[in-house]
C-alpha cells in the first residue's frame, strides 16, 4: 500500500500548501509517543518477509514468520497517541485488518476479481501459500467484509485489492499531515493576538 499512502500525504500536503499553510511533520513524528516501537515492528515485518521467501517450505520457517507483530505494534503506539485524531483513524484501520488477519490463519484474505490481469494466476499464487501476508478469499473465509475486497481497477496505476481497513488507514495518513498543519498554526496564534 506504499503508493496509496505516498499519494495521499502528496495530496494532503498540496491542500495544505493551497490553505497556506506551514509544515511541521518531522519534529511531529518524534512526538510521537513509542514511535521506537514501530521502528522495530517494520524491522521484524522485512525479516520475516526475508526468511519466508528464501527459506520457505518448512514449518519452522512458517512460525519464526512473526508477520502479524507489526498490527500489535501500530496498535500499542495508536493507543498511546489517541489524543491525536490521525491515530484515531490508524486504530480502527488496524484493528479491522488484524481482526480479519488473526480470524483467517494470519493471513489477509484477497478477493481477486475478474477484471484484474492475470486473475487466475493470482488466484493460484495465494491459493498455494506463496504469499506471507495474503491467502485468497473463500467461501470459508471469515469477517468478509473486512477482508482485501475493494478492486482499485485499471486505469489505476496500481491495480490491487484493499480492505475496508486500509481506507481508514489512508484516511488517517491525510489526516496527520492536515494536523500537522494546525499544529503550526496553534503555535503561531498567540504571537498573532499579542500583536493585536
Amino acid at each position: 500500500m506504499i503508493p496509496e499512502i505516498i499519494f495521499f500525504s502528496v495530496i494532503s500536503i498540496f491542500a495544505l500548501l493551497i490553505r497556506g499553510k506551514k509544515l511541521n511533520a518531522i519534529n511531529k513524528a518524534f512526538e510521537i509517543k513509542g514511535y521506537q516501537i514501530l521502528i522495530i515492528a517494520a524491522a521484524v515485518e522485512l525479516a520475516a518477509e526475508f526468511v519466508y521467501k528464501n527459506f520457505s517450505g518448512g514449518g519452522l520457517f512458517e512460525t519464526l514468520s512473526f508477520h502479524w507483530l507489526i498490527y500489535l505494534a501500530i496498535l500499542a503506539v495508536t493507543l498511546l497517541n489517541f489524543n491525536k485524531t490521525f491515530m484515531k483513524l490508524l486504530f480502527i484501520g488496524t484493528l479491522m485488518n488484524f481482526i480479519a488477519i488473526i480470524s483467517n490463519d494470519f493471513k489477509m484474505p484477497v478477493f481477486v476479481a475478474e477484471i484484474v490481469s492475470n486473475a487466475e494466476t493470482k488466484r493460484i499464487y495465494l491459493q498455494t501459500g506463496q504469499d506471507l501476508v495474503h491467502s485468497l478469499l473463500t467461501e470459508e473465509t471469515r469477517f468478509k467484509i473486512l477482508c482485501d475486497i475493494i478492486t482499485l481497477p485499471p486505469p489505476y496505476p496500481y491495480p490491487k485489492t484493499i480492505s475496508f481497513g486500509d481506507v481508514f488507514l489512508l484516511i488517517g495518513v491525510f489526516a496527520a499531515w492536515q494536523e500537522s498543519g494546525k499544529k503550526e498554526t496553534s503555535k503561531e496564534s498567540p504571537a498573532n493576538d499579542s500583536n493585536v
